[in-house]
C-alpha cells in the first residue's frame, strides 16, 4: 500500500497537460508530547512560535509551541473565569506584533503571548455561527496598516445561512470594521460561474472557502462546490479576476448541482468531492486542497473497518493544486503519506500534521513541506 502511494506521488509531480512540474519535499519534522490532538493554525515568524489548540475535557486549551515542538504556554480559555470566554471559539491567529486574536460568535478577544486577556470587543454579525471543537485561522486584515482593522465574521469553510433560502440575493461573506462599527457583505453567489447550475437544496453543503493576501489586500475565494477562484480587492470590494480550476476529478460540478445529484451513502453521508481549503504562500503561490469523491462500495468497506471513517478526513482522498495569482500551474498532487495540511509557512512551505492510525503514539507529529518547481 505504501509503495503504491509513493508511485502515485512520484507520477503526479510530472508535467500534466502542459502544467508546471512541482515537487513537495519534507524539510523538517517535530513532535509535540501530547496524548490529545494538537491542532496548529498559525505561525509568527518573529517569535518563531506556532499557535494551536487542544480539545480536552476541561475545555478548549490555547497553546504556544516553539519550532522544536515544545509547548511554551497553554491555558484553558473557555470558561467563566476573568481571563476566559463563556462562548465557543471559532477562529484565532497571531496579530502582526505577536499577540493572539481569538474570535467567538459575539466578540473578538486579544491576548498577549502569556495568554493574558488584553482586550475584549463585541461585534455585529448578520448570523451567529458556532464551530464547536473545531477552529480555523482568524481572517483579519487592515485596509491601510495599522488603520482600518477589519475581519470576516465567519472563518473559511463555514456557512452563514440558517435555512434553504434562495441564492439570488445572497452574499458569501460578511466583513466587520470595529472602529466604524460597520458591517457589510461581499461576494454575491450570483458572481460565480456555476451560479445558474446551483439549486437551493444544496445550501447545507455549499460554503465559502477562502484565504487572504493581507499585504496586497486581496481575497481569494472559492466554494466547496466550484470550478474557479475569484479574486476580490478588499479596498474596493469589487471582483477583480477569476482563476479557473481544472480538478483531476470533480464529478459533482458537472451539470446541475442539486442535493439529488450529489453522491451520498443512504442519503445520510456525503461521498462527493469538495474544495476543502486554500492556502496563500508568501512567494505568491496559492494552494488548493480539494477532496475527491469516494465510491459507495469503497466507503462501505471502510466503515466496516472503522465505523467513524469519512473520506474528508482521509489524506488518500485529498489532492493539492498549485496556482499563481492568475492561472493554474499543476494538475492534482497527492499529499505526502498520512499528511493533513494545516497551514502555510514562509518560503513556500506547508505545515502538515502526520497521522499514523496504525500506531498509537504518545506524541503528535508535524512535518514542514516545501513546494519546489523543478526544471
Amino acid at each position: 500500500m505504501k509503495l503504491g502511494l509513493l508511485i502515485l506521488f512520484l507520477l503526479s509531480i510530472r508535467p500534466i497537460n502542459g502544467f508546471s512540474q512541482f515537487k513537495i519535499q519534507k524539510i523538517a519534522e517535530f513532535k509535540i508530547e501530547s496524548l490529545l490532538a494538537v491542532e496548529i493554525l498559525d505561525f509568527h515568524p518573529q517569535s518563531k512560535l506556532y499557535l494551536g489548540y487542544i480539545n480536552n475535557p476541561d475545555g478548549t486549551e490555547v497553546a504556544l509551541i516553539n519550532e522544536y515542538g515544545e509547548i511554551m504556554v497553554r491555558k484553558v480559555l473557555v470558561g467563566q473565569g476573568p481571563n476566559q470566554s463563556s462562548s465557543s471559539f471559532n477562529s484565532m491567529a497571531f496579530s502582526e506584533n505577536g499577540d493572539i486574536w481569538i474570535q467567538t460568535p459575539f466578540q473578538i478577544l486579544l491576548y498577549d503571548q502569556k495568554l493574558n486577556l488584553k482586550k475584549n470587543t463585541k461585534y455585529l454579525s448578520g448570523t451567529k455561527t458556532y464551530s464547536f471543537g473545531k477552529m480555523e485561522v482568524f481572517p483579519f486584515f487592515h485596509l491601510k496598516y495599522p488603520l482600518g482593522f477589519s475581519f470576516f465574521t465567519t472563518p473559511t469553510g463555514v456557512d452563514r445561512s440558517v435555512d434553504g433560502r434562495d441564492f439570488n440575493n445572497k452574499n458569501l461573506l460578511e466583513i466587520f470594521t470595529p472602529d466604524e462599527s460597520k458591517l457589510f457583505e461581499i461576494a454575491p453567489i450570483s458572481d460565480r460561474l456555476l451560479y445558474k447550475n446551483l439549486d437551493k437544496s444544496i445550501w447545507a453543503l455549499y460554503f465559502p472557502v477562502f484565504t487572504l493576501d493581507r499585504i496586497k489586500k486581496k481575497l481569494y475565494l472559492t466554494t466547496t462546490l466550484d470550478n474557479e477562484i475569484t479574486v476580490y480587492d478588499l479596498i474596493t470590494k469589487k471582483l477583480e479576476s477569476r482563476i479557473i480550476i481544472k480538478h483531476g476529478e470533480f464529478k459533482s460540478i458537472k451539470g446541475a448541482i442539486t442535493q439529488n445529484s450529489l453522491p451520498s451513502y443512504k442519503n445520510l453521508i456525503t461521498l462527493g468531492a469538495k474544495n476543502s481549503k486554500i492556502f496563500f504562500l508568501d512567494g505568491g503561490l496559492l494552494v488548493l486542497d480539494y477532496i475527491r469523491e469516494i465510491p459507495s462500495l469503497t466507503y462501505e468497506k471502510k466503515i466496516v473497518e472503522d465505523p467513524t471513517y469519512h473520506h474528508f478526513k482521509d489524506p488518500n482522498y485529498h489532492r493539492l493544486i498549485i496556482f499563481d495569482n492568475t492561472k493554474q500551474l499543476t494538475g492534482d498532487l497527492p499529499l505526502p503519506p498520512n499528511a493533513k495540511v494545516m497551514m502555510s509557512l514562509p518560503e513556500n512551505c506547508l505545515l502538515a500534521q502526520l497521522i499514523n492510525k496504525d500506531v498509537e503514539e504518545d506524541f503528535i507529529r508535524y512535518g514542514v513541506f516545501k513546494l519546489m518547481e523543478t526544471k
